[in-house]
Order: structure tokens, then sequence, then C-alpha cells
């Protein structure tokens, strides 16, 4: 208890703009707050900004975020960055996965890994774990399954598409005979089809 005791007067509060700001509770009463901010310590009415307390430090690089103790947008979002500045791009809210663009080459979509997540050997968040947990209850349940990839423009969601369909396609296929396409490659050439639809243009 001395570990959450200790950070219990920390939190965020947002003024404006839905920006969040680190802040540390110093007093309070049913109709006011006094922050202590990076500016200086303010006393505000609660009815003039948002605040939500903070997560203890220990827990904010949670894989699921359902065992936050607070779940709310500034400690999502802070939490995310934790997990980002840790080089994981993946984070669970129970069955939904988070994705983080991280802009840059990371070696988590290798042969070995997605044979790791196919086996069932591993629990950390990844888009091959969503991938076979569909699979798995398609096979199991004989019912259709349905992965639902959203996001603003620029954010992977065709990258994530493919590391789907990689998935799907290379679980039980035979090997193709000389002269033709494997299921994944097919699959794969319709991709600006696909863009196509979506209407896929990243503009920076």
């Amino acid at each position: 208890m001395a570990l959450y005791s200790a950070e219990s007067n920390r939190g965020w509060v947002s003024f404006k703009d839905a920006e969040w700001l680190e802040c540390e509770v110093s007093d309070s009463s049913k109709t006011s707050l006094t922050l202590k901010l990076k500016e200086g310590t303010k006393t505000v009415n609660r009815t003039e900004c948002i605040f939500c307390y903070r997560n203890p430090s220990a827990v904010e690089g949670a894989s699921d975020f359902l065992t936050l103790p607070n779940l709310d947008e500034p400690n999502i979002l802070h939490s995310l960055r934790v997990r980002y500045w840790q080089g994981q791009v993946y984070s669970y809210t129970g069955p939904i996965l988070i994705a983080v663009n991280p802009w840059k080459s990371v070696d988590i979509y290798n042969a070995k890994n997605m044979e790791l997540h196919k086996a069932g050997g591993s629990k950390e968040p990844h888009i091959f774990a969503v991938a076979c947990k569909a699979l798995r209850e398609l096979m199991s349940t004989r019912k259709n399954q349905c992965v639902l990839i959203s996001g603003e423009s620029g954010s992977g969601k065709t990258e994530s598409t493919k590391y789907v369909l990689q998935i799907l396609t290379t679980s039980g296929q035979s090997k193709p005979a000389a002269g033709t396409s494997s299921i994944e490659q097919q699959v794969m050439m319709t991709n600006p089809v696909l863009e196509a639809f979506g209407n896929a243009k990243t503009v920076r």
C-alpha cells in the first residue's frame, strides 16, 4: 500500500483543447483544487477543468490497460507513451489491440515470432496474436470471424492488414505447385485494389 499512497496525490489536469498536464494535488475541496504545476501552484474551480488521478508509476507500463487502477484518456495516453519508450508498440485493452506506429524498422515480425504466436507460446500484445486468435476461433467454432482494423491516415492500417493476412494465408497451406503463386502472394497482390477502395493516401 505504501507504493500507491506515496503517489496518490499525482494527477492529470486539462483546461482546454484536451491538453493534459502533469500535476500534484496539494489541497482539495468539493468545489476547488489546489494544483502544483510546472509553472507554479494554482487554485482552480472544479468546473473549470477536467481532473484525473494518475496511475502509480509501477503499473504505467502494463501490457493490458484493463489492469490499470485508473482507465481514462490521460492515463491511457501516458501508458502508451511509456510503453513506446520501452520499445513496445502494441498494448491491449481487453480484447482490443492498440498499435502505435514506430516509424522505424522493428524486428518483431520475423518468421520465428510468427511461429511462436501460432503455437500460442506468447501472451504479449501483438498483431500476430490477434490474427491467430481469430483463426483458432474460426477452426474451433466453424463460425465467421472479423478483425476490425481502424485508425487515422498513416497509422499503419495497411501494414497491420498485411500481417493478419500473413498469418491466415500461411496456416495449413500446402506447398504451391511449380509455376504458381502461394495463397499469401495471391492475396498480397490484391493490396493495391484494397487500398484503392479505401482511397488510402497519406499526406504529410
